[in-house]
């Protein structure tokens, strides 16, 4: 049964300011040490925007889903998106974020993110019993 539904849809111009401004300080708020490391290997800047566009999409649309947003002590980086080898992304909830998904009785998240040049776009649809 779908318990929340989320959505976010992103503008890659606002992250790659933030990056511009705030340099790997903005990076280190939104990543886990985990996304860090995968977006240290992203060759380019354009790439790296993208990364960390996505994944900060992916997060919002968590955080929407749980029903909380980033209230209730949930953090961006209670929440981490990571990737199969074959590139498929999934979630990892950590902290405050799994005690509420599990509060709520969330069993299952499923993730879709899609970009373009301009945008991220993340759905994450949650499930349980």
């Amino acid at each position: 049964m779908i318990k929340g539904i989320g959505t976010d849809l992103l503008e890659k111009r606002r992250v790659e300011k933030s990056i511009s401004k705030f340099g790997n300080k903005f990076v280190k708020k939104v990543l886990t040490e985990k996304e860090h490391q995968e977006y240290q290997t992203k060759k380019t800047s354009e790439k790296k925007v993208s990364f960390l566009s996505n994944n900060f999409a992916c997060k919002e649309a968590v955080a929407k889903a749980l029903g909380t947003g980033f209230s209730e002590g949930i953090t961006l980086k209670n929440i981490e998106v990571l990737r199969e080898r074959g590139g498929n992304p999934y979630l990892q909830l950590l902290g405050k974020a799994k005690k509420k998904a599990e509060e709520c009785g969330f069993k299952n998240f499923t993730l879709s993110i899609s970009d373009t040049k301009d945008h991220s776009l993340a759905l994450v649809i949650g499930e349980g019993e």
